[in-house]
């Protein structure tokens, strides 16, 4: 063989190899359907489960901090970061908490639908227009892929994938200058 044909073979290799692997996802709702790797969260808690505390001069879009088994969690609600208007009946809100070094962030949603396993051949690269990383108050700045999955009547459903790191790094640069 050719040192060309190798390269290709194992490029062609390494594609198939991804296709083949799995990954967990968590759907849940905001207004719409969306996805995040079950990895990037630690666990998912009602909404009831502890007192939020609100201190004073918190940005909006913070709700507060919850002490959730002696550890501070800071909640975030997507609906008002977002500029989405709130949601009347939160009974079936979540939080999904997730950790960032000693950091816990709790990030509210409207609901958690499903937990589900997907290839990653469903797994695709969001079209440019869908993708904003400018985009202030807009779900679309945290996501840069979609996923296919089966939806009810074995309909196709396309899901964003939320990319949490992206929101806690662009809070982390925004938080500041709200303080000032």
């Amino acid at each position: 063989m050719y040192p060309k044909d190798e390269a290709i073979i194992a490029s062609n290799e390494r594609r198939d190899a991804r296709r083949s692997q799995r990954q967990v996802y968590i759907t849940f709702a905001l207004e719409n359907s969306y996805a995040v790797e079950i990895k990037q969260v630690r666990e998912i808690i009602d909404l009831s489960v502890g007192e939020i505390t609100r201190p004073p001069g918190l940005p909006a879009f913070m709700r507060g901090m919850m002490n959730l088994r002696q550890q501070m969690v800071t909640v975030i609600d997507l609906r008002s970061l977002y500029q989405m208007a709130p949601l009347a009946d939160t009974s079936q809100s979540k939080i999904l908490v997730v950790e960032r070094g000693e950091e816990c962030f709790g990030l509210m949603v409207d609901a958690v639908e499903n937990i589900m396993t997907i290839e990653d051949s469903r797994r695709y690269g969001a079209p440019k227009m869908m993708r904003n990383p400018n985009s202030q108050g807009d779900p679309r700045s945290e996501m840069d892929e979609v996923i296919n999955i089966d939806g009810a009547d074995g309909a196709q459903k396309t899901l964003s994938v939320f990319q949490c790191d992206r929101l806690l790094e662009r809070l982390a640069r925004e938080i500041p200058a709200l303080a000032a």
